[in-house]
């Protein structure tokens, strides 16, 4: 006997409203992120609380979907690998269409605008793509992070005076020559 794998909690049951323009429906669920959302340098955590409050409305093309995704994303410092820990609230928009997404030129896809089976909307794509596109390119702890040395990898955060004696290759034959006279 096989079993059913569970529902994912992005796909809302819809059928009810289908079809019937200028019917609304309120949704609002928490559930715990199925995959990661986000990047591999920050996003939202599999297991993660995740909040989505969103508004479905039939329209005489399908059902137009509105709303806001919010989670709290975890990733590393890019500059001193710290822990970052960011709220996001993420606008989620697109219309699902009962029939394929009518396409303009064939090299274009047009945006916002998805597949709907008549049965339930997969929010799954547009909440990735939202939360994707919230999150930043390079996290940081803070604004002025100063990093980490770049060559002993000391935090200088922590010392603030952190320097290194560079000397140019070019004039390490004087240094000997400096080191002999003052032994």
């Amino acid at each position: 006997m096989s079993q059913r794998p569970a529902p994912s909690p992005f796909h809302i049951p819809a059928r009810d409203i289908a079809r019937r323009p200028g019917t609304q429906k309120m949704v609002s669920e928490v559930f715990p992120a199925p995959a990661v959302l986000g990047t591999d340098v920050i996003g939202v955590p599999q297991g993660a609380e995740v909040s989505l409050d969103v508004s479905l409305e039939s329209v005489s093309d399908g059902i137009w979907v509105s709303g806001t995704v919010t989670a709290e994303a975890v990733g590393e410092c890019g500059r001193c690998l710290d822990e970052v820990r960011q709220q996001v609230a993420a606008p989620v928009q697109g219309l699902f269409t009962l029939d394929d997404p009518k396409v303009d030129d064939e090299d274009e896809e047009p945006e916002d605008v998805f597949e709907f089976d008549g049965e339930t909307i997969d929010l799954e794509e547009v909440v990735r793509d939202a939360v994707a596109t919230q999150l930043p390119f390079t996290p940081l702890c803070r604004p002025d992070c100063p990093g980490l040395c770049d060559q002993c990898g000391a935090r200088l955060a922590d010392d603030p005076d952190h320097a290194h004696d560079v000397i140019d290759p070019r004039w390490s034959a004087l240094q000997s020559l400096i080191e002999e006279k003052e032994s």
